[in-house]
């Protein structure tokens, strides 16, 4: 046999595991350097991961009705729930600014329907001429976005123009923007702020 053929021969398949074993390698790298939360304690390797990931829910019209977004999102074996790194859902309004949530982390079920959210999670609409401003900032946090319905049973602080409530618990209709704080509710006043000309 031709001496470079040989070689050839020989060369090809030592390439190929080569790349192989550099894609795998890389792959595995990218893997242990992710920071998982506090409660995955065992960190855990997933068994499918995706980047700058996007999940629309639609209406019954086929009209989106909300967007999850998240840095990375994980699913690990044998669990029903998908793992989010800092989640944004974004509930979209007819009319007025839509409803901005996020979240150090969030876990989806697998239909998209419920998210739980943990870590500095907060609810907030800007102003506009169809909607007031509000914001509500919770530890904790379940949400079903196709049913525009969220609740709690940690501390939760909700401000708008002129209020500051807080208590301990909370029911909230998004839609209709009705949040109920159920337990230890205190609340106070913000005095509107005159200008020179009034």
């Amino acid at each position: 046999m031709d001496k470079k053929l040989f070689v050839l021969l020989l060369t090809v398949p030592i390439v190929s595991i080569i790349i192989t074993w550099y894609v795998f390698t890389q792959t595995s790298i990218e893997q242990t350097q992710i920071s998982f939360p506090s409660q995955n304690l065992q960190k855990k390797i997933s068994d499918t991961f995706f980047n700058n990931a996007d999940i629309i829910n639609f209406d019954e019209m086929g009209v989106p009705k909300s967007k999850i977004i998240g840095d990375q999102i994980f699913h690990y074996p044998d669990e029903e729930d998908s793992e989010i790194i800092n989640p944004i859902i974004t509930l979209i309004r007819a009319k007025g600014l839509p409803v901005i949530i996020t979240a150090d982390h969030g876990w989806i079920n697998k239909e998209g329907t419920r998210v739980f959210l943990k870590g500095h999670t907060i609810i907030k609409r800007e102003k506009s001429e169809n909607n007031r401003f509000s914001q509500l900032e919770t530890p904790e946090l379940t949400i079903w976005p196709n049913k525009d319905f969220a609740e709690t049973d940690k501390d939760v602080k909700i401000t708008t123009d002129t209020t500051v409530a807080t208590g301990i618990g909370m029911k909230a209709y998004l839609d209709k923007e009705h949040y109920y704080l159920l337990n230890n509710v205190k609340g106070r006043h913000i005095p509107v702020k005159k200008t020179n000309n009034e």
